[in-house]
């Protein structure tokens, strides 16, 4: 029967027995007598004999990281984060002991820290704040080689396991970071919604195609519901697309324009490609080379 139900005949059910003297029967009547029961205050359901609650099980494809908040609204680690957070942490005797006297500080540093749930501490030696595991587990490797790495991807960008193509350069709703000191600026990249490309005021390959934007190119963003024209002075670049002698940073810059064609801050932030000082005689790149402060 390949494990079907099938209905029986009804010979067979009248041979098994009279319906007055199966059990059946007097279950139906017993249980008709049991729900015949208007008032609700009668029904008492005993916390001792209910059923338990099971945790649900943990699974090793797939980890779930949550952030606590404090008394003083700090972000701490939940548990299941401090626990991996601890495997990840500790270090064997003969690992500890090939340490230098200030590896030795930033590891104490960084185990104390886990061990309160923290999710960053301070360099014992700079004084810098670093991240420690807890965070770097919670999201993806970012591919810079952290301190505290869990994952080891040192060289992510060359990396097959990439999560997304790479792209040949800023095209159309790109973020960039502003890097001088304009209140627009600031207040764009304080808020979390950064500036975005629209536009790449440049001739492309094809009529009605727009090319990417690369280094020292004029585009045009959306910051702040604002339309503003902007200058490229950093270049987030993939390996595959850089050219020789060009330097490739860790984020997309821009400097801000008004409507004039004149920069809207007065200083830079961040240093600028010095490959930019072959377009030095043109006036307005003169004057956002003027602002610099140091070039790479």
């Amino acid at each position: 029967m390949n494990g079907r139900w099938w209905r029986q005949p009804e010979n067979f059910s009248k041979d098994v027995g009279k319906p007055e003297k199966s059990c059946s029967k007097s279950c139906c009547s017993n249980i008709e007598e049991f729900f015949d029961c208007t008032d609700e205050t009668s029904i008492i359901l005993d916390r001792k004999k209910a059923a338990p609650l099971y945790v649900v099980p943990r699974t090793v494809e797939k980890k779930l990281y949550k952030f606590v908040k404090g008394k003083n609204g700090d972000l701490f680690a939940d548990y299941l984060l401090f626990e991996d957070s601890m495997k990840r942490a500790k270090v064997s005797w003969d690992d500890y002991s090939a340490l230098t006297a200030e590896e030795r500080d930033i590891y104490m540093a960084h185990l104390k820290a886990v061990k309160d749930r923290k999710l960053t501490y301070k360099d014992p030696k700079t004084g810098y704040i670093v991240m420690t595991v807890s965070v770097l587990l919670s999201r993806r490797c970012c591919g810079n080689g952290c301190r505290h790495c869990p994952k080891r991807l040192f060289r992510y960008e060359m990396s097959r396991h990439r999560t997304r193509p790479p792209y040949p350069g800023i095209i159309r709703r790109t973020r960039l970071v502003v890097v001088d000191n304009s209140a627009l600026g600031k207040e764009a990249n304080l808020s979390g919604k950064l500036a975005y490309c629209i536009h790449v005021c440049k001739r492309g390959y094809r009529k009605k195609h727009m090319p990417p934007a690369a280094l020292g190119d004029k585009v045009l963003v959306a910051i702040r519901g604002e339309i503003k024209m902007a200058i490229i002075v950093g270049a987030n670049v993939h390996y595959g697309h850089r050219k020789h002698g060009v330097p490739s940073t860790d984020s997309n810059n821009i400097i801000l324009l008004n409507d004039d064609g004149n920069p809207m801050g007065n200083r830079i932030l961040a240093p600028i490609s010095s490959k930019l000082l072959v377009k030095r005689d043109k006036m307005q790149y003169n004057k956002v080379l003027s602002l610099a402060t140091k070039f790479i």
